[in-house]
């Protein structure tokens, strides 16, 4: 059995990860490639709202 390959991420759509985060109003902390090519962004904006959640991509800020 093969195992399951690393989703291949680009600089593209961390900036597009970045941007949409920024636009929820949070400022960026840090950001994290999982191996399986998430992306992960900590940041920080005091509170986060319900329409922050649901405008962002997928519901993760």
């Amino acid at each position: 059995m093969m195992g399951r390959r690393a989703v291949a991420f680009t600089e593209d759509s961390v900036s597009r990860a970045i941007r949409a985060v920024k636009k929820a109003g949070v400022e960026v902390k840090t950001i994290r490639i999982e191996p399986n090519g998430s992306v992960v962004i900590n940041g920080d904006n005091g509170e986060i709202t319900e329409r922050q959640i649901e405008e962002s991509a997928g519901g993760y800020l």
